[in-house]
């Protein structure tokens, strides 16, 4: 791999609490998973500069994995910082409402077969995904160009959202953004792009290189 890249790590939050039958609140607590949080600590760089969006999902999962490094005697996080833009889709007042209501509303909506909305789709008084999509590329687009003008090596993990890691999938592969919304992407996994900065990009291939996407902390059982 060429030394140049730039090792970012993009992590879903714990899962988080909301009641059955419900679209998930806009700003729940987690429900914490000890064992996948002590095999992703374990995964993780040390050295790292930490971005972690504002919701408390994040945060508190920034905290537990920090946490774990402490008691393991790894070293803290290079640097924190909370980053605004890397927050979760609004859905607007969508957010925790019974999902009977939701899907009563969208009875005449363009459909997915993998999401309850398109891209295109704003829930009320909320943001689409496509908007979200455009939010999120304006960041990548900021990261990539201050990375490049530094040439920091040193990896940047993110404590982000599920719809916010399909944005970025979207964006670094060029996806369709109804084929990001078919992206599975689970609690406490790891998406991992190698960003090549501006000046070492002169061939082929583009600047992000995949080299993880949805990686579980446990490795789950094969079911026949």
């Amino acid at each position: 791999m060429n030394a140049a890249v730039t090792k970012c790590i993009w992590i879903r939050h714990a899962p988080s609490w909301r009641p059955n039958g419900h679209v998930p609140a806009h700003d729940p607590d987690i429900v914490p998973d000890a064992a996948c949080a002590n095999a992703l600590a374990q995964m993780l760089p040390d050295d790292a500069h930490w971005q972690i969006s504002p919701l408390r999902r994040c945060q508190q999962t920034a905290a537990q994995i920090e946490e774990i490094l402490r008691q393991v005697g790894r070293p803290p996080p290079r640097k924190k910082t909370i980053e605004h833009e890397i927050i979760e889709q609004d859905l607007g007042r969508w957010a925790g409402a019974k999902l009977e209501d939701v899907w009563a509303e969208l009875a005449d909506a363009p459909r997915h077969n993998f999401s309850f909305q398109t891209p295109e789709l704003t829930p009320p008084d909320g943001e689409s995904f496509a908007a979200q999509y455009e939010r999120i590329s304006l960041f990548l687009r900021k990261f990539s160009d201050k990375i490049s003008e530094t040439e920091d090596t040193n990896p940047h993990i993110f404590f982000a959202h599920a719809h916010t890691i399909r944005a970025v999938i979207a964006y670094c592969l060029n996806l369709p953004l109804e084929r990001a919304l078919s992206i599975q992407i689970g609690n406490y996994s790891q998406t991992i792009f190698n960003f090549l900065p501006n000046q070492h990009a002169q061939h082929a291939g583009g600047q992000w290189q995949v080299e993880a996407l949805n990686l579980p902390p446990l490795a789950r059982p094969h079911k026949s």
